[in-house]
């Protein structure tokens, strides 16, 4: 962890500070899919599609088929319900194994899909990644109107190191304007992230409406909402994952999560990562973000105000960020705001405006609430609630400020 400088220690943060072990086998949980999971948002009901139905055993997608017949049976199925003019796909219960992969393939490629709803309630996709790459099952180019509903993923050959190797349950890119993703009663386990948007700066503008419902375990990301022009809803149930939520140049979000951790798996600087590669590349703003972690504090941070790169333009503003904390013991900080190019920068011109930080600690704690290693000479107002703060003088060690 950074050595951080204790000279001053405020509760209203401005100006020129903030403002201005061995890795165990992971056991096979609920990704059989014989648990059924239901949506708060009505699951698979609550898709606006047209009323056509195919089933995907009737194109030979069915379970015990080799892959070849799985990848082809979704092509034609998909192909199918387009010419409907959209509808939904049915995927029986069962397990689709779809084999090793030692490239990083997309197994299953959907190109300019429309109004189209995938029910895969008791399903489950498993592939066994057998090199260090990082395979997609299901890849949407240029899409309007997706929803997967109930699917469960899993990934034999996974490593939760940094090596990355393993699968995207699904990846999404875009070229022209794409809207309206969603993923709800999902579930993965053993892989590198449930859904990860594949756009970058220059095409960040073509994503938007992207929802994630569901639960996510022994991975390494939930999800990755990078380069998303606007309207992102992530509701996720994490059970030891590096990352919850990594976000680069994220607008008008929704983040909410329950994470638990063990002491055993690896973590990361932070577990929900807002990142700013700098103003041409685009700033975070308008952003809530409600997370309750318990166990193991393995991240040195649980919300991380990352700032990247060299560039001496860039913002973060309107982020309202809550954490609740239970029993998270040692060494890890509530709170972290840095900038960082090639190394943790002691200042910045980089901007944290109208930040409020809110949250609880309960239990075993004797981390940090809020961390500022990179002092700002930005215009800025980061706030701290009355209750950390009350906190703060009952005897944690809260802000550490340079």
């Amino acid at each position: 962890m950074k050595s951080l400088s204790t000279k001053r220690r405020h509760l209203l943060l401005r100006g020129a500070t903030l403002g201005a072990a061995a890795l165990l086998p992971a056991p096979l949980g609920d990704a059989t899919g014989a648990q059924p999971r239901r949506s708060k948002a009505g699951g698979i009901k609550a898709a606006m599609v047209p009323p056509a139905t195919v089933n995907l055993a009737n194109y030979g997608g069915v379970p015990g088929a080799r892959a070849a017949a799985l990848v082809l049976a979704f092509r034609h199925a998909l192909a199918d319900l387009a010419g409907q003019g959209g509808g939904t796909l049915v995927v029986p219960r069962g397990v689709y194994d779809f084999g090793k992969c030692a490239d990083a393939a997309t197994l299953v490629l959907c190109r300019d899909a429309r109004d189209i709803a995938i029910s895969a309630y008791g399903a489950l996709f498993v592939v066994t990644t057998s090199a260090n790459v990082v395979p997609n099952l299901f890849y949407f180019f240029n899409f309007q109107n997706i929803t997967i509903a109930g699917a469960s993923f899993t990934d034999a050959g996974f490593d939760p190191r940094p090596d990355w190797r393993g699968m995207v349950c699904v990846g999404l890119q875009a070229d022209r304007p794409s809207r309206g993703f969603t993923m709800v009663d999902c579930y993965a386990e053993r892989v590198v992230s449930l859904l990860s948007s594949q756009n970058n700066a220059v095409t960040r503008r073509f994503l938007s409406n992207i929802r994630v419902h569901g639960e996510v375990r022994h991975a390494y990301y939930g999800v990755g909402a990078s380069f998303i022009r606007d309207n992102v809803d992530v509701d996720l149930v994490c059970h030891n994952v590096r990352r919850g939520i990594i976000a680069s140049a994220l607008r008008n979000a929704d983040i909410r999560m329950t994470v638990s951790s063990t002491a055993h798996w690896p973590g990361s600087n932070g577990l929900i990562a807002l990142v700013c590669g700098g103003a041409s590349v685009g700033n975070v703003e308008n952003v809530r973000v409600t997370l309750a972690a318990s166990g193991a504090g393995i991240h040195d941070s649980y919300v991380h105000f990352y700032h990247q790169g060299d560039e001496p333009g860039g913002a973060m503003r309107n982020v309202d960020a809550t954490v609740h904390l239970d029993n998270a013991g040692a060494g890890t900080i509530l709170f972290l705001f840095d900038h960082e190019a090639r190394f943790v920068k002691a200042t910045t011109a980089r901007v944290w405006d109208a930040i409020a930080l809110h949250g609880t600690i309960t239990g075993d704690f004797d981390g940090r609430v809020v961390a500022n290693p990179s002092a700002s000479s930005a215009p800025g107002t980061v706030c701290l609630d009355r209750h950390l703060a009350q906190q703060a003088r009952s005897g944690h060690m809260l802000l550490l400020v340079q």
